[in-house]
């Protein structure tokens, strides 16, 4: 009876390494550190904008380029490039619930821009980027969009510390990064950066400027067995 029972063991642990591997594979990780801007150079197809609410004070907000980097980052650049910054400058009227907006916006059609969600490759662990911080009472958030449609306010950092900083940020588990509906998103979106005033925060002129936007992101997340055919298109009048 006990060599029965072992025979059955052993065909059982046989059949178990014997599976695909191919099929085994939806715990394996493949990181990569993928940029969104580096604000060296203008992306092809998008660009930078502002937008600020009501009491932002006339001819403001404006955004510019500037030549520089942070200090750890110099280091790994080539000397020869002109290695640039993104930088917003605004100033209000008044102070109160006071906020602008930085985002990608495309042309369209008629030569207007529209907001353009840039789309995040595999499951994002965090975005990271370099912030300029003046020492005020601001707080920065990441926009970003879910797979589903909803677009998250997540907190990076209060903006009262004094020159570069690497902020990171991580995307909560609960941010759905991949639709389960067919014809869902099979993405996240980089939506834009939030600047938020505290109620009491001087509203002079505040500047602040970015560098190095990029995420950490396992592109393993949606390979498995089949997922090809998640994409494949019925032929119209097919079966019939």
């Amino acid at each position: 009876m006990k060599q029965g029972r072992l025979i059955v063991c052993l065909v059982l642990v046989g059949l178990l390494f014997a599976l695909p591997v191919f099929g085994q594979n939806k715990d394996t990780t493949s990181y990569e550190s993928i940029m969104i801007d580096n604000f060296d150079q203008q992306p092809q197809d998008w660009s930078w904008h502002v937008t600020a609410s009501r009491f932002v004070h006339e001819g403001y907000p404006r955004l510019q380029y500037f030549e520089g980097a942070p200090n750890s980052v110099k280091y790994l650049q080539d000397p020869s490039l002109n290695a640039k910054v993104l930088g917003v400058e605004i100033s209000y009227d008044r102070k109160g619930d006071n906020w602008f907006e930085i985002f990608p916006a495309k042309q369209d059609s008629n030569g207007k821009y529209v907001p353009y969600d840039v789309p995040l490759q595999g499951k994002v662990d965090h975005i990271d980027t370099w912030v300029w911080g003046a020492g005020y009472g601001y707080n920065l958030d990441l926009l970003i969009r879910d797979a589903d449609g909803r677009v998250h306010s997540l907190p990076m950092t209060k903006l009262t510390y004094h020159g570069w900083r690497n902020i990171k940020t991580v995307i909560p588990g609960w941010l759905v990064q991949r639709s389960r509906l067919r014809g869902g998103s099979k993405t996240a979106y980089f939506v834009g950066f939030r600047v938020r005033t505290d109620p009491e925060a001087p509203v002079d002129i505040f500047t602040v400027y970015f560098d190095q936007l990029k995420y950490l992101t396992n592109v393993f997340a949606d390979i498995y067995d089949g997922y090809n055919f998640d994409s494949i298109v019925f032929d119209e009048g097919a079966g019939k």
